[in-house]
């Protein structure tokens, strides 16, 4: 029999390995990926979690609330000495190894075998749950702390004791400050580990043994009580709406169903999925399968109980484990399930009511994982010890089956930035002013711009798009050096096709445009269109629509003499007269026809600093609707095309202004 420590040194051992090929793209470059595609956890903005917690990292705090100390911490500290993604990366790769090592003990000491130890370790290590978690949540990804708290919990309830009390109390401490989940996930476990457990241990005094560990987990829950009074009160003022618990949580079918990112058949997995109404932003709350081969292990020490052999410490503890497998699984379910006229309750309405800052009950479902590969080492021990070779097949056949329903491989990574373009800026070494064109509707976007080394911004500081006429005069009077529009966008379609003067093309990438800036900053320059709708675009042209009044803020660098304004626009639905006023005070008016024209409206001298054109049509908009039947609902007025700002001399000939 292989000694613990070292049985624990080689789970290590196995586990790192196969992290090492799991994640080897993101060892090459761990300061620039982050572990899991992206194709489950948080499909419409993968980057989210992580850049978050990445922020965290850089700018060395987290708010009270949200602070889990056994885990922001470390990576504060990682992060000054290797930076904040390296940070992050060692934090959710570490956690498989450490997991690994941590079922080991716990099945070592149920088990008694390191063959079904080592078993459990590597199959709780790589738990489809585990695996999805680790790529956008790294609080939840630190499943090492579960383990280790049953552990101590049983082997209290064994001998209890101030040494094995004060351990318990320190994995406690440690799976609550890890993740608010492992907190709630504890606590609500607690009893029903702790009550079969001391049913099943052989000798007297049980109930003894039972009550003096009650007593200290009683004396943790007061503690932890007081402590969020006292110091995190604001965790439990921050209440998820009840409706949101049926989508979070599990189905109990959940468990047979194999991961959706699966090599062979997740596309398959993620159809059915979605024809049972979980969408890619819920999928991954219901990973947490277990595989069929596991469960059939996880059958065989259950069935030698149930025919009255107890030989094996392996089979003796087996309803144990299925005891709190069990009601684990029953946690992770929605708050109630009707069926016909009963409707039955469920623990999580309960725990809502105590906790309303929980909801995704799912997460209940590594408890069932563990106990499940901890049953699954025991049927493993015993097919092992069988008399002949039949039994020794038939393990080894269902551990091949296994890992391949589980497949942690092939390897999973993801850039951390957005796309190749933000990666081909972050590695130019002079220092640049990029301008990227999206709006800050995604998280990740304005989560990314600190890792690119540069200074960046996205669209809303000074720009509404990227398709605005003269987009290089703006960005060289702003000291731009290059603009990136990521394809797919009508921005960006925009820009690949009709190339802006003033900018240069530079790399050829899949997923974005970077184009440099080469022109000079000019001495006056439109800032900002106030008043009008989004741009639109053709095959040929780019415009926006206004109302019955509109503006265009006009800004000098220095002293401009004679400046005229050149605008190309149109009326609708036919003739209008738009009157123009220069800082509210009118200075004429044109006819705009129905078709596009350039119209000049001179302004004079503009002085240093904000000049604004305002335009306004006498007569009321329109709603496109109430002419061209097409559910427009925008009032319209006139459009405004392409514009030029130059001297009074070189302005070209336009319709006459009145």
């Amino acid at each position: 029999m292989t000694s613990v420590p070292r049985g624990t040194a080689l789970a290590f051992a196995a586990a790192s390995g196969i992290t090492l090929l799991m994640a080897a793209p993101v060892l090459r470059a761990p300061s620039e990926r982050v572990f899991g595609t992206g194709s489950i956890v948080g499909r419409e903005d993968p980057n989210r979690d992580p850049l978050i917690v990445i922020e965290q990292f850089r700018a060395g705090h987290v708010s009270t609330p949200y602070l889990q100390p056994l885990t922001d911490l470390p990576g504060r500290a990682l992060a000054g000495v290797v930076g904040p993604v390296a940070a992050y990366n060692v934090l959710v790769l570490a956690s498989f190894p450490l997991a690994a090592a941590a079922a080991y003990l716990l099945a070592r000491h149920l088990l008694g075998s390191h063959l079904g130890a080592m078993v459990a370790a590597l199959a709780y290590a790589f738990l489809p749950f585990h695996v999805t978690q680790a790529a956008g949540h790294p609080h939840i990804a630190q499943t090492q702390w579960i383990p280790l708290y049953f552990l101590a919990l049983w082997r209290c309830v064994d001998r209890p004791d101030m040494r094995r009390a004060a351990w318990l109390l320190a994995s406690v401490a440690a799976v609550a400050l890890s993740n608010f989940y492992g907190g709630l996930i504890a606590a609500a476990l607690s009893p029903v580990a702790l009550v079969a457990y001391g049913l099943a241990s052989p000798g007297d005094r049980r109930l003894r043994r039972v009550a003096l560990t009650a007593v200290v987990l009683a004396s943790a829950a007061a503690a932890g009580v007081l402590l969020i009074h006292g110091f995190a009160p604001a965790v439990r003022s921050i209440p998820f709406v009840r409706s949101d618990l049926f989508a979070w949580s599990a189905k109990w079918w959940s468990y047979l169903v194999p991961p959706a990112d699966h090599p062979l058949w997740g596309a398959t997995i993620r159809e059915f999925w979605g024809r049972h109404g979980v969408d890619a932003r819920l999928l991954e709350h219901h990973q947490v399968g277990l595989g069929w081969s596991l469960l059939v292990l996880a059958m065989v020490p259950l069935v030698r109980w149930a025919r009255g052999d107890h030989s094996s410490p392996a089979i003796r503890n087996a309803p144990v484990l299925a005891s709190v497998a069990g009601a684990a699984l029953l946690c992770s379910l929605s708050p109630e399930r009707a069926i016909g006229p009963v409707t039955f309750v469920r623990p999580s309405a309960v725990f809502y009511v105590i906790a309303p800052m929980f909801r995704a009950y799912s997460r209940f479902g590594v408890v069932v994982g563990l106990m499940t590969a901890l049953l699954a080492g025991a049927g493993v021990a015993c097919l092992w010890r069988r008399p002949g070779a039949a039994g020794r097949y038939a393990a080894v056949v269902l551990l091949a089956l296994a890992a391949f329903e589980l497949a942690p491989l092939p390897p999973r990574w993801r850039d951390v930035l957005p796309t190749s373009g933000h990666r081909w800026l972050a590695s130019q070494p002079r220092p640049l002013r990029v301008l990227d064109c999206v709006a800050p509707v995604r998280g990740s976007d304005t989560l990314a711009l600190p890792l690119l080394g540069h200074e960046a911004s996205l669209l809303g500081g000074g720009f509404d798009d990227c398709g605005e006429p003269r987009l290089a005069d703006k960005l060289a009077a702003m000291a731009y050096t290059h603009v990136l529009a990521r394809r797919g966008s009508a921005t960006a379609e925009w820009l690949a096709t009709h190339p802006a003067e003033g900018l240069e093309r530079g790399p050829e990438l899949e997923d974005a445009a970077v184009l440099g800036v080469i022109a000079v900053p000019p001495p006056a320059y439109v800032s900002a269109l106030i008043g009008f709708y989004p741009r639109e675009y053709d095959s040929k042209a780019t415009w926006r629509w206004m109302g019955q009044t509109g503006a265009l803020r006009l800004v000098a660098r220095r002293e401009v003499p004679a400046t005229v304004v050149e605008l190309e626009m149109r009326a609708f639905p036919g003739l209008r007269t738009v009157e123009w006023f220069v800082d509210g005070r009118r200075r004429g008016a044109v006819d705009v026809t129905a078709e596009w024209r350039r119209y000049e409206l001179p302004l004079g001298a503009l002085s240093p600093g904000e000049t604004m054109l305002t335009l306004a049509c006498p007569t009321p908009a329109v709603v496109a609707n109430d002419i061209l039947r097409n559910d427009d609902p925008r009032a319209l007025g006139i459009a405004v095309g392409d514009w030029k700002i130059a001297s009074a001399g070189a302005a070209s000939a336009m319709a006459p202004s009145r």
